[in-house]
């Protein structure tokens, strides 16, 4: 996990405990951290999955064409998946 989300965690954390001390009580204090460890767990969730749509493979629905390129930014040879009902098209590196 990033460190930017674990810096967020701890924030949130920290702001559950005040809040569910100062204004709610210590009954509400439990619900706060309840939903802020759903908020976090929900965060890393949708960090997990875009870290895994850059660094993973393609859906399923893309099928690897013929067409492979150096990439000139990176300089490792890319390969060209398409998905064929919508014209989109991915560049996934080559392994």
């Amino acid at each position: 996990m990033p460190d930017i989300y674990v810096w967020i965690a701890w924030a949130v954390a920290a702001l559950a405990f005040v809040l569910g001390v100062q204004v709610l009580g210590v009954a509400g204090l439990l619900a706060v951290l309840i939903a802020a460890l759903c908020l976090v767990t929900l965060a890393g969730s949708v960090a997990g999955r875009r870290f895994r749509r850059r660094h993973g493979r393609p859906d399923a629905r893309f099928e690897a064409t013929g067409e492979v390129f150096v990439n000139p930014a990176s300089g490792e040879p890319t390969r060209v998946y398409l998905d064929r009902k919508t014209g989109e098209r991915q560049y996934w590196k080559e392994s």
